[in-house]
Parts: C-alpha cells; sequence; structure tokens
C-alpha cells in the first residue's frame, strides 16, 4: 500500500548519485501520479542543489504531461460534446500559472450576455447576429493575421489576454459559447482555415444536408455559402471534397489543434514543444 511517508522518503532520496538506484526512486515516485506533485513542488521550493533541482523538475514534468494525456484520453472516451473541456486541458499544460477559474469565469460571463439577447423567437440568422454581436462588439475578439504562426495565440489564455485571434482559436471559443446556448453550431475543418455550420438541430451529428449556412470567425462571423468555399478551395487549387463542407466532429477539432501547434511550435524553432505535442497526438 501507498504512503504519504513512502512518498516522502523517496523524495528524499533523489540527490542519490548512483544513476541505477535513482530510476529505481524516479519510478517509485512516478506510480504515485499527481498525488507526488504537492511533495515535489515543496521540496522543489526548497531545494539548492542544482542536480537534484533538475531532477525533481523533471519528475513534475513528466506527472504533468501524463496527467495532461490521462485527461485527454477521458475526455475522448467521455465526454466529446464539450471542447471547453480539452481547451483548458491543453492551455493548464502549457501555461500552469495562469488563473483558470477566470478564464472559465469570463467565458460563463460571455454565456449569460448572450442569454439575455436570445431566445426560441429570434431566427438562426438573428441568433447569429447576437453572438457576433457578443463576441466582437461588446468583448471586442478580432481576428489578426500576426496570431496565425504564434503558438501561445491558439491558447484560450492568450485569445483572452489579448482579444486578438486566429480563426482556430475564434472559432473554438464560438462554437464553445453557442452550444452552451444549445444553439447548433459546429466546426468545419478546411485547409489553411476553420470555419462554422450552423444547422438543423437533429438527434444524429448533423451532416451536409442539415447545414442551413456558414460562419467565418476570424471575420467578425460573417455569413456566407457552399459557393464561397468552392471558391476558396478552387483559388488554392485543392479538390473539393464533401469533409470540407460538413461538420466536424469535435474529436478531430482537437486534433487539428494538436497539428497546428506542432507545426507552428517547429516554425518559430520550439522543438521540444512540437515534439511534446507529437507524442500526446500519437498516444492519444
Amino acid at each position: 500500500m501507498k504512503t504519504v511517508n513512502t512518498l516522502d522518503a523517496l523524495i528524499k532520496l533523489t540527490d542519490e548519485s548512483s544513476e541505477s538506484l535513482y530510476d529505481e526512486i524516479a519510478k517509485g515516485i512516478l506510480s504515485y501520479g499527481t498525488q507526488a506533485l504537492p511533495l515535489l513542488k515543496r521540496s522543489l521550493s526548497v531545494t539548492i542543489d542544482i542536480d537534484k533541482r533538475q531532477r525533481l523538475e523533471s519528475l513534475i514534468y513528466q506527472i504533468e504531461r501524463q496527467d495532461t494525456m490521462d485527461r485527454l484520453k477521458q475526455w475522448k472516451n467521455n465526454r466529446t460534446d464539450d471542447l471547453l473541456e480539452p481547451y483548458l486541458i491543453l492551455g493548464r499544460h502549457r501555461f500552469p500559472n495562469i488563473d483558470w477559474s477566470m478564464i472559465t469565469f469570463q467565458i460563463m460571463l460571455m454565456v449569460e450576455q448572450a442569454e439575455q439577447e436570445i431566445n426560441t423567437k429570434l431566427t438562426p440568422l438573428e441568433q447569429v447576429k447576437v453572438l457576433n454581436h457578443i463576441i466582437y462588439d461588446i468583448n471586442k475578439f478580432r481576428g489578426e493575421v500576426l496570431t496565425v504562426r504564434n503558438p501561445d495565440y491558439y491558447y484560450v489564455n492568450t485569445l483572452f489576454e489579448t482579444r486578438n485571434g486566429n480563426p482556430l482559436s475564434i472559432g473554438l471559443l464560438y462554437i464553445i459559447i453557442a452550444q452552451r446556448l444549445q444553439i447548433p453550431i459546429y466546426g468545419i475543418d478546411i485547409p489553411k482555415h476553420f470555419i462554422l455550420a450552423f444547422t438543423e438541430s437533429t438527434k444524429q451529428f448533423p451532416c451536409l444536408d442539415n447545414v442551413l449556412f456558414y460562419i467565418n470567425p476570424y471575420n467578425k462571423g460573417i455569413v456566407f455559402t457552399k459557393n464561397e468555399i468552392r471558391n476558396y478551395l478552387n483559388e488554392l487549387n485543392i479538390k473539393s471534397e464533401l469533409k470540407y463542407y460538413e461538420p466536424t466532429k469535435n474529436t478531430k477539432i482537437l486534433e487539428r489543434l494538436l497539428h497546428t501547434l506542432i507545426e507552428t511550435y517547429a516554425l518559430t524553432g520550439n522543438i521540444n514543444q512540437a515534439d511534446e505535442l507529437k507524442q500526446m497526438l500519437e498516444k492519444w
């Protein structure tokens, strides 16, 4: 049976000079998972020895990374209807010192702002008009081209701090708010962009036949039709396929987010972050 006393004793041995013995000590600590984090962080705060600090930091990092992967797997297996959960999980992993309760509060505040203006009598276009007013006029979110190649701007905390975002970050926020209001808005993953679809309410996951119109979250929620998507694909010399017109499941959207983060980290030279997310994606 694992006990706190045993864990505390193991952490005190992290200055062990023998690498082989330390490997066994580390395995023992890692087996406690997140239970070990408070004691590891407390030990780190009072440790001066550089080598021991590096070991403690490595143990903390390994546990937190595994916890992130476990949480993402749990979401994938049980709660894929909610995009906010994995968005916050990834954000907490990258920015552990942010006040995430405040981010959640701000999102819920936006939902409440929209609830005051939206009712069942409004048409789909009128509902989008309200959402656009809340997101772009009242809360001042806007698309900014410089955010596309900066990985930090794909995280929700940076989006709220700066109010500047890219198609994916603002699109995710739009979906999260809309679906908390039970408005059937879904993401559509198209090359080099991310757009939304307003659909009919259906018991099953909506398909192309259920799409009423499309929304560009990067351009203040402007509404458009299939023709604009077709023209966009033609401009990029990309073959038109069904997947570029119909709603995308949330698991695929999260995969798109991870792939985009990997790409942008690599472009900015942050290979360690790119490799870490690759490992997460492979094991997810």
